[in-house]
């Protein structure tokens, strides 16, 4: 998510490096309090609310005609479109924005062309993200961890067309910085890497590195990502069994977050779970599309 203003917290750490009294900093605008609002609930995964109110947010900086807080609203509510699986409305936001950047003489902003790209790709749209990425990571201008993203993405459309060659290729752009997250992107597209070079046991253990860190990161939606991902992986190779379990763990993280795909995998794992006899698994993904089709999320 992109911050809208300084930081309360910096701004009092930078009044307190002097001597001199400062005057009180001013109180938040209403954009600004609207956009802490809606950090607070996207970060919980209410990404439903967190869109109504990035949308008041938004309302708030044109009626300001702040340029970078109209663009940071209109990113943020695009990222939480994108998570509730609404593409279409998702990339009419990123191109709002991008043309209020070109009309404020402000340029190109990386960012944007990634969540973009990235939209594409969730849209099972992989020809067009790549396109976008290949134009972003030709650029001299990318930030590394932005460079990092744009490379896990396109490793992510290589494994998915069984490129092994295209995946080593981005696994080597990326610069491991300590952080889960870099760490859970190394995992993933190793794990997907041994998929494709045919060991199964050696990919699920690199896909369990990945959840875990994912789940160290609070990416939940990544998390799940990986756990179909392994579900798939063991359900190809006859572990039915365990391709539930993952199934199912990733189809009740994603319900808890109103992600559109929850359904979906919860499905296949009370299926696999029926498949292999066990009676547990597939009861419980049954109760949690029960839960489902009553509109609430399972607790």
């Amino acid at each position: 998510m992109k911050p809208a203003g300084l930081p309360l917290l910096l701004t009092l750490a930078m009044a307190g490096c002097s001597s001199t009294p400062q005057p009180e900093p001013p109180p938040p605008t209403e954009s600004q309090s609207l956009d802490r609002s809606a950090r607070l609930a996207f970060l919980q995964g209410q990404y439903a609310q967190a869109a109504t109110l990035y949308e008041a947010a938004l309302n708030e900086a044109l009626a300001e005609d702040m340029p970078q807080a109209i663009i940071d609203a209109r990113f943020n509510l695009a990222l939480s479109q994108t998570y509730l699986g609404q593409y279409t409305d998702a990339l009419a936001q990123l191109a709002s924005a991008d043309a209020e950047r070109s009309r404020r003489g402000l340029g190109p902003d990386p960012e944007l062309a990634l969540l973009e790209a990235t939209i594409h790709y969730r849209a099972q749209r992989p020809d067009e993200a790549q396109a976008i990425l290949d134009r972003l990571l030709r650029s001299a201008a990318l930030t590394p961890a932005t460079a990092a993203k744009a490379h896990f993405v396109a490793g992510l459309i290589a494994a998915d067309r069984n490129d092994a060659q295209g995946i080593r290729a981005h696994l080597d752009a990326l610069v491991p910085d300590g952080s889960p997250g870099a760490a859970a992107d190394h995992f993933e597209l190793q794990g997907r890497l041994a998929a494709i070079n045919g060991a199964p046991d050696d990919a699920l253990r690199l896909l369990d590195q990945a959840v875990a860190a994912r789940s160290l990161e609070r990416d939940y939606r990544g998390m799940s990502r990986v756990l179909a991902a392994a579900g798939d992986l063991a359900e190809r190779v006859g572990r039915y069994a365990s391709a539930g379990d993952y199934l199912l763990r990733a189809g009740r993280s994603a319900a808890q977050r109103e992600d559109p795909q929850a359904r979906t995998w919860l499905e296949r794992a009370r299926d696999l779970g029926a498949r292999s006899g066990d009676a547990a698994l597939a009861a419980e993904a049954t109760a949690t599309l029960h839960q489902l089709d009553k509109g609430g999320n399972p607790k």
